[in-house]
């Protein structure tokens, strides 16, 4: 018995079907300090008519999952990238001005992802920055 699978397919037909994919995700300096300037970047690819936003959350040690003061300045950036689809982002903004006093020396657990003009979310990228007071 012979089995013949035929494939019209390629990879970037396989990246449009599942949506945009980003890499490389990284927040620098690479520690949280109450107002300190935090530069967001990353690369992403197989966005179908560029990107349309960035979902930016922030989870601190024993506390739940809440939109990052980040995120603003992440979507400030995607805006003026048009239909790229593919290409680095690259942000700046400041971590909130205060922390409360029990995080010091913890960590906070960031999650990124993304959405395309087409509406597709992305693969989720997590960083972990530690909490400088």
């Amino acid at each position: 018995m012979v089995t013949l699978v035929l494939t019209t397919g390629c990879a970037s037909t396989t990246d449009r079907l599942a949506g945009p994919v980003i890499s490389k995700f990284t927040i620098d300096p690479p520690v949280a300090t109450p107002g300190g300037v935090a530069r967001i970047t990353f690369e992403f690819r197989s966005a179908e008519g560029g990107l349309r936003e960035a979902m930016l959350w922030a989870k601190p040690v024993r506390r739940t999952w809440r939109e990052s003061v980040l995120q603003e300045s992440v979507n400030r950036a995607i805006a003026t990238l048009g239909a790229a689809s593919q290409g680095v982002v690259a942000a700046a903004g400041r971590h909130q001005e205060q922390y409360a006093p029990e995080q010091r020396g913890t960590t906070i657990l960031y999650e990124l992802r993304v959405t395309d003009r087409a509406g597709r979310t992305s693969n989720p990228l997590t960083v972990t920055l530690d909490v400088h007071m």
